[in-house]
């Protein structure tokens, strides 16, 4: 080869190295690179002060679909939590967790990253519905991420899919998000392919009154979780799905599973927890009315004005 042929050769191999190296994550042991871009994940990402100087393990609360984290956790955990001594940080999923799982996803990803950096210590994660798949999911794809987290938690999460999804896109057309909820979806198949990593303790509150995860058990059922109902705690209780990021049951077993080692066990709530409906120091934004909370009704008109689509998208390469 020629002087000028070697040179043409280095320059597209330094080339092809580089658009490579930039489609690949830092530490081959990372996980798929982030496509979210970088002042998004970090607008998204909002901590109390206390997080740095974490003395108990910093927990970062995941949203469900159609709200917002104030909508989902102001009045709530957001408050609670901080008070029993564990700082909080609120991580915004774009466009109100309407939009592919998958996009959702890397959000969580950096949280996990961040708040691990910022307090030094390992974090809990606390997901409301669609909020605890993300976690999940991360931990499920992105192999760096179990030696940061203690606790994934999951209110009403529909791990197993819900047959609510799969009524509402019957008609051919639903929202993305509701595509890849439904029990059968690509998305859910792909979660529970696999048992989530060891190392990390997972814990599964759902509730037997929930009218948007169901069947119960098998719609908020995680494989290698500790699957938990806040009935398991109160017989007979009626807590509908938005109430679970309020309920003064399922609130005792997600201090259970933050305060000792493994998941949340049932033996260890006191029944007088059943003679409280909220979480001590929480106070929901408004009581229920007609049937439907505030922020039910809120998060039902925000999916009926958003677009729909046809088909549920494609699992990304690295879920496949």
């Amino acid at each position: 080869m020629g002087s000028s042929g070697f040179r043409l050769f280095a320059v597209l191999a330094m080339t092809f190295s580089f658009l490579v190296g930039g489609m690949l994550p830092a530490h081959a042991g990372d996980g798929p690179a982030l496509r979210t871009p970088q002042w998004r994940l970090e607008q998204a990402l909002e901590c109390g002060e206390k997080v740095a100087s974490a003395e108990r393990t910093p927990v970062i609360l995941v949203h469900g679909t159609g709200a917002t984290p104030e909508e989902n956790w102001s009045g709530g955990y957001v408050q609670a939590l901080p008070r029993a001594g564990f700082p909080v940080c609120t991580v915004e999923l774009p466009e109100r967790a309407l939009v592919d799982l998958q996009v959702s996803a890397e959000y969580v990803v950096h949280a996990i990253r961040e708040v691990y950096e910022l307090s030094g210590r390992e974090v809990g994660l606390v997901g409301h519905s669609q909020g605890g798949l993300h976690p999940v999911w991360a931990l499920r794809f992105w192999p760096d991420l179990a030696d940061m987290v203690e606790d994934s938690i999951g209110l009403a999460a529909p791990y197993g899919g819900t047959a609510a999804a799969n009524a509402d896109c019957g008609d051919g057309s639903c929202v993305t998000a509701y595509w890849q909820m439904r029990r059968g979806a690509d998305y859910i198949t792909a979660l529970r392919r696999q048992s989530p990593p060891a190392g990390v303790a997972y814990t599964s509150i759902g509730t037997r009154t929930d009218e948007l995860v169901q069947p119960a058990p098998e719609a908020t059922h995680l494989p290698g979780a500790r699957n938990i109902f806040v009935q398991d705690v109160c017989p007979a209780r009626p807590v509908d799905h938005l109430a679970m990021a309020f309920d003064a049951a399922g609130y005792a077993l997600v201090l259970d599973a933050l305060t000792h080692p493994g998941p949340a066990e049932v033996s260890r709530i006191s029944p007088l927890v059943c003679t409280r409906l909220f979480g001590p120091d929480m106070d929901p934004p408004r009581v229920l009315l007609g049937g439907l909370s505030y922020l039910e009704a809120e998060t039902s008109r925000t999916i009926e004005g958003y677009p729909e689509r046809d088909s549920e998208p494609r699992l990304r390469p690295y879920a496949r």
